[in-house]
C-alpha cells in the first residue's frame, strides 16, 4: 500500500499530528508521501501528484477549505480519503463521526491493519459563481451560501492578522453578519420536494414595508413548485448537506452529507432595524435550539438537487467556510460524482 498525505499547515496542531502520523505509517511498514498546500497552490496539484506517484490511500490533515478544493480530483481517482480534522470548523468530518484528531489518527492504524473499514459515498457538489471578472466554476461538499452567511465568513477574514483564526475569528464575523443589509434575490428551483416546511404566519414584507414578491399567507405554504421563480428579501439563501453547519444547534434537520438532495434554506427576515433584528433571531435561535427551525416564520425550506440565485446587487458567496467573492448569481447542482470517505462506522 502507499499512502499519500495532503498538509494544510495553517493551524499549528496540525504537523503535531502529522507527526503521529508518519510514526504510524512507518510502524506498519508502508510506504508513504507528503505535499504541503500553499495559498497559491491550495491542494488540487498536490493531491494529483500523490496520485500520480500511486497512492492507495489519500489522508488529507487539515479542515472543510482543504477538502473541498482537492475533492474533484480525488473523486475522480476513486480513491479512498481519510480525514484528519485539524482545520477551524471541521463541519463535514465531525458529521462524519470523525469528531477529534486522536480519533483519527487510531482510523489511520485500523485501515492501514485492514483496508476493509467502513466507508461513505461524499457527493462532490457544483458552483457556478457569476463575478463582475465573469463564470467562476468551483465544487463544495457540506455548505453553499450567498447574503449573509458568507458575510460571516467575510467578517472573520477582516480580522487583524493572528485573530482571524479559529473559533473567535468566526464568532466575531457571524455577529457582525447578524445585521447585515437583506438582499433581493430571485431564486429559481427547477426541482424542488415540497411543500417546504414552514409554520403559518403573516405575509413576509420588504425593507420598505410593502409584501414582498412571492410571500406567503398563513394560508399558503412556502412552496416553490417546478420551474418557479420567486423575489424576495432575504438576510441569505443556503444549500446545505450538513444538519449543524455553525456549531452543536441545528440548522438542517433533513440535511446529510451523502444524501443526493440539498436541503435549501432562504431566511427571510422582516426588518432592518437592529433592535427587532437582534429580536427576530432570538426567536429564530430558540426555534433551532428545540430542534423546530422551521417553525419561525423567516425559516423557508425545501430540498432539491439544483437552486438558482440571482441578485439586483453583488453580495460575498462562501463555499465550505471559503469565501468566494461577490457575485450577481450562483447556480448549484448536487454532485453526480462522489469522494469515498473512511468513515469510523
Amino acid at each position: 500500500m502507499k499512502v499519500g498525505i495532503l498538509i494544510n499547515p495553517k493551524h499549528g496542531h496540525t504537523m503535531r499530528a502529522y507527526s503521529e502520523l508518519v510514526e504510524i505509517i512507518r510502524r506498519s511498514h508502508t510506504r508513504y508521501r507528503s505535499a504541503t498546500t500553499t495559498k497559491q497552490w491550495p491542494g488540487v496539484e498536490q493531491a494529483s501528484k500523490l496520485l500520480d506517484w500511486g497512492a492507495d490511500l489519500i489522508v488529507i490533515l487539515g479542515g472543510d477549505g482543504t477538502l473541498r478544493v482537492s475533492a474533484p480530483v480525488l473523486a475522480s481517482a476513486n480513491v479512498p480519503v481519510l480525514i484528519i480534522p485539524t482545520g477551524t470548523a471541521n463541519v463535514l468530518s465531525r458529521h462524519l463521526g470523525i469528531r477529534s484528531t486522536r480519533q483519527a489518527l487510531q482510523l489511520v492504524q485500523k485501515y492501514l491493519d485492514s483496508p476493509f473499514a467502513p466507508r461513505c459515498e461524499v457527493p462532490v457538489n457544483v458552483a457556478d459563481c457569476f463575478t463582475e471578472a465573469g463564470p467562476r466554476r468551483e465544487h463544495f461538499l457540506s455548505l453553499a451560501g450567498i447574503g449573509g452567511d458568507a458575510r460571516a465568513v467575510s467578517g472573520r477574514t477582516r480580522l487583524p492578522t493572528g485573530l482571524g483564526w479559529g473559533i473567535l475569528g468566526y464568532a466575531y464575523g457571524a455577529g457582525r453578519a447578524l445585521f447585515a443589509p437583506l438582499i433581493s434575490a430571485h431564486l429559481t428551483t427547477p426541482q424542488s420536494s415540497g411543500p417546504p416546511r414552514q409554520s403559518s404566519g403573516p405575509p413576509r414584507q420588504s425593507p420598505g414595508g410593502h409584501a414582498a414578491p412571492g410571500a406567503e399567507s398563513d394560508s399558503q405554504p412556502n412552496e416553490l413548485p417546478l420551474e418557479t421563480t420567486t423575489a424576495n428579501y432575504v438576510w441569505s439563501v443556503m444549500a446545505s448537506k450538513t444538519a449543524r453547519p455553525a456549531g452543536p444547534i441545528p440548522v438542517f434537520d433533513r440535511a446529510r452529507p451523502t444524501a443526493a438532495k440539498f436541503e435549501l434554506l432562504a431566511v427571510e427576515l422582516s426588518t432592518t432595524k437592529p433592535g427587532d433584528r437582534l429580536g427576530e433571531w432570538a426567536l429564530i435561535g430558540w426555534s433551532c435550539v428545540n430542534r423546530r427551525p422551521a417553525a419561525h416564520a423567516a425559516m423557508h425550506y425545501w430540498q432539491g438537487t439544483e437552486a438558482s440565485i440571482t441578485l439586483d446587487d453583488p453580495a460575498p458567496v462562501q463555499l465550505d467556510g471559503d469565501l468566494i467573492g461577490d457575485c450577481r448569481r450562483l447556480d448549484l447542482r448536487a454532485g453526480t460524482t462522489s469522494l469515498t470517505i473512511i468513515t469510523p462506522n
